[in-house]
């Protein structure tokens, strides 16, 4: 036996392991889709005989599914349902009203900005004095910013 030979056998041996595998999971899949299939007859059985509609057996476990939908935002690779739920809430939230009262409140006003008169400036808490000429000085809008325009407005000292 050669070298080549005993590489080949190696590797028939991974291979039908990783099919044994395989044919393992396939197994296991297909009992998991009996289940399933049992369960989705066994809650129908159950709301028919409660005279409950599955629409409000899933109301009643809200909370769980919530909780179940938030858990997969977490996950590295989140399940398919995840990925719709976020595309068809992307797509219709804008619609909603409380999107339009946000749009509207993140737009800026076109009316004109106040103007401080022309004149010198000076900051109660620090002492600087800054002089107006024409535009703002880059220091007396920073003041605005943090202190508010009414209250840099009561600064000017001539």
């Amino acid at each position: 036996m050669s070298v080549f030979d005993i590489d080949i056998d190696k590797q028939i041996k991974q291979h039908q392991q990783k099919i044994q595998e395989l044919e393992q999971l396939r197994k296991d899949q297909e009992h998991k889709l009996e289940g399933l299939k049992e369960f989705d007859v066994t809650i129908k059985r159950l709301c028919n005989q409660n005279r409950l509609s599955e629409e409000e057996l899933y109301v009643s476990r809200s909370e769980q599914i919530e909780a179940w939908i938030v858990g997969m935002a977490k996950q590295e690779n989140p399940s398919f349902i995840y990925n719709n739920l976020k595309k068809h809430f992307a797509r219709t939230a804008p619609r909603g009203p409380k999107a339009a009262k946000a749009e509207k409140a993140e737009k800026e006003s076109t009316l004109p900005k106040p103007k401080l008169p022309v004149g010198t400036y000076r900051n109660p808490a620090t002492q600087e004095k800054v002089e107006k000429i024409k535009r703002n000085p880059r220091q007396l809008d920073e003041w605005i910013e943090q202190h508010g325009f009414p209250v840099v407005r009561t600064w000017k000292i001539d």
